[in-house]
Order: structure tokens, then sequence, then C-alpha cells
């Protein structure tokens, strides 16, 4: 195909397996195309280096734009409780570090978590979870579920701005990660095992809760693209295939159904080690993977995983971040060449594994630029 696509157009034909005129390129710095049109940017954006590379993302790379302004539905700290009983503290300070303790009011008690953070650093660490034994299980359980529609026009406002210039996603962390998330992880890997059922009912609880908010969502006409995030959790060696099945398929294939009842496309998320797991997701109907990790990251390279899903699933990677920082600008060349055109660039986007947290080295600098030049050259149909 000669006729150059905006960037919606070769995501979606990319997806549907339609003609496209090269493999999309997804970013390979942090940047959201709702930057500049909403004038919200980042003051770290100045910096030259970073500065470099943003020139060609806005000229030549697609993007993934998450959806803002559909009212926090997914919010997956606090297995969806109403807002009412979420209280949270003010946010001490001392130097760079930030943490905020967040109470949860429950008709059996009150349960209390921690998080922290750094100033500048874009990670989240959270040093207190909100659920340490079965009496907080049924503490948590006892709060009265309710779902008031926020007003969402916004999203659509978004969506019209973003227009030709990306697709817009919507996220969903799966039911897994919702419970997950409430433990320390270790605890929940032993919950997992010692008290299953615990864990199957709050998963189940939790995915009733987001399907109920999906199915509106959708309803609604939010979309093309909703983002499932997390399953990671449950891939070797952390889980063995049967909880994955148990936790992970049970309950996300559903709702990967009624994104697709409404003509929507389902975009998973999840690093590391997905050999194990690709027949599944075929299964389960995911539209898009990312990042399809390569050793020793993950445990599959482009070529073996395009075989694998047969089209079946548009395969979204394999540039690793620690490539991107610290191997030299023709490794990231070979690279970027491998993982578009072994086993084929249909069904492929270009995708890295991660992107930086912080300032733009002058090393990541001429990779990114080399990862997007490369990106160009080889991906041209």
């Amino acid at each position: 195909m000669a006729t150059k696509l905006t960037p919606h157009e070769r995501i979606l034909r990319t997806i549907r397996g339609e003609p496209v005129d090269r493999v999309p390129i997804f970013p390979p710095v942090a940047w959201h195309s709702f930057w500049r049109i909403l004038g919200e940017e980042p003051a770290w954006t100045a910096d030259p280096n970073y500065a470099a590379v943003r020139k060609l993302v806005e000229e030549h790379c697609d993007d993934f734009a998450s959806a803002l302004g559909t009212g926090g539905l997914f919010d997956r700290r606090y297995f969806l409780v109403p807002h009412e009983a979420i209280d949270p503290q003010p946010v001490l300070k001392e130097g760079i570090r930030r943490r905020q303790v967040t109470i949860i009011h429950t008709p059996r008690g009150d349960l209390r978590t921690v998080e922290e953070w750094d100033e500048g650093v874009r990670t989240t660490w959270y040093t207190e979870p909100l659920l340490k034994d079965k009496k907080d299980v049924e503490r948590l359980l006892s709060v009265p579920y309710r779902f008031d529609k926020p007003d969402i026009s916004a999203f659509f406002e978004h969506r019209r701005k973003l227009g030709e210039r990306g697709v817009i996603q919507a996220g969903v962390s799966t039911p897994m990660v919702c419970v997950s998330r409430l433990f320390h992880f270790d605890h929940f890997l032993e919950w997992c095992v010692g008290e299953h059922e615990i864990i199957d009912g709050l998963i189940r609880t939790v995915q009733e809760r987001i399907c109920g908010r999906l199915a509106w969502l959708l309803e609604q006409g939010v979309g093309p693209v909703w983002w499932f995030g997390g399953s990671e959790q449950a891939t070797p060696p952390i889980m063995s295939p049967a909880l994955y099945d148990a936790f992970v398929v049970r309950y996300d294939k559903p709702l990967f159904d009624l994104v697709h009842e409404h003509g929507c496309h389902v975009h998973v998320h999840c690093h590391g080690k997905v050999s194990t797991i690709l027949d599944k997701l075929v299964e389960m109907g995911a539209d898009m993977l990312d990042p399809v990790e390569p050793p020793p990251q993950g445990d599959i390279e482009m070529g073996e995983a395009k075989r694998r899903v047969d089209g079946k699933i548009t395969l979204m990677g394999n540039i690793e971040f620690r490539d991107l920082e610290f191997a030299a600008p023709d490794e990231i060349e070979e690279k970027v060449k491998h993982a578009i055109l072994d086993g084929g660039k249909e069904h492929t986007i270009l995708y890295p594994s991660a992107t930086g947290h912080e300032a733009v080295s002058e090393r990541y600098r001429d990779n990114a630029i080399r990862y997007i030049e490369a990106g160009l050259k080889h991906g041209a149909f």
C-alpha cells in the first residue's frame, strides 16, 4: 500500500489484518498525545535529549492514547468501593519522598493502606497493604456496593480532539490484579493456594463489579480499544497453568467477550514469560498483546510468537528497555529489524517493553532515534 495512512487508520488496520503502508511504531519515550492537545505538558519535556526524540515521535510514531474522562471507574486500589468509603489523608513530604495514608471506612471497622512515591519518578510503592488477615477481608466485603454512573462527556471530547493522531484506549485492571493489589504480593500468593476459596471469591466479586461498569461504558460508545493489564502476575514461574486458568482465563474471558460484542478490540498487557499462555490468550479472544519479550526477560522470540498465534493476535514488541538504555545504535537497528521481519510484518506493532521513568540519557536518545528510523526503514510494506 503506497498511500500514507494516518496513525488511527494504520493501527486499526493492523489489528484487523488489513493492508497498511508500514508497521505501526509505538513511541520509545514517555509521551502522550493529549499533552499538547490539552496544554498540560510536564516540565521535564523541555530536556534537550528528550526534545530531540520527541520531534521524531510526533512526526512518525503511532499512539495508543490512554483514555481520559471515564470517571475513574476502574481504580484497582480499593475493590471498587463507593467513593464516600475512601478517605485519603494529607500527603506527607520528606525530601523528594511523598507518603499518603488512605483509610477505607467499613461497617465493621476501618482499613488502612499506605503508598509512597518520589517526585519526578512515575512509580508508586505500596508500603502497607489494605488487607492483612481474614478479618480485613470481612471488613472490605461489608462495604455496601453501589455503582454511580459518572459524566463521561470528557471522554468523547478527548477522542474527538485526538482525531486521526492515534487510537484511544480505555484501561481495565484484570479482576485478579484488583485483588492481588490489596495484599502484600507474597501474602497473596500464599493465599492463592492455602486460601483458594477466599481469593476466588474476591476475584469473582470484583469481576462482577467490573463487568457492570464495563457494560455501561461500552453501551455509551466508549472504545474502540480496551486495555487489560496485569495477568503477568499469574504467569510462570509465579503461578501454575492451573491457577492461570482459574484466576485469569475464567474471569477475563467474559470481559473480553463483552468488549467484542460491542465491536471493540482487546489489548492485553503482560510482561515476562508468555510462551505458556499464548494459546490461552488466543482462546480468550485477545486482539493484541504487549510487550512479547525475548529471553532473558521473556521466553519467546517474536517470530516464534507470531507462528504460535497464527495471525489471531497482533503482537507488540519486542525491544527491551534495557537495550534502549545500554545497547549501541547499530544493535538497536538489528533488534528492530528482527522484531519486524521475523515471522512476517503482518499483525506486528514495533513496541518497547517500557519507556523511561526519568530523564533521557544521551545513549537512550541516540537509541530511541535509531529505533524510529529503523522502524520506518524495515517496517514499510
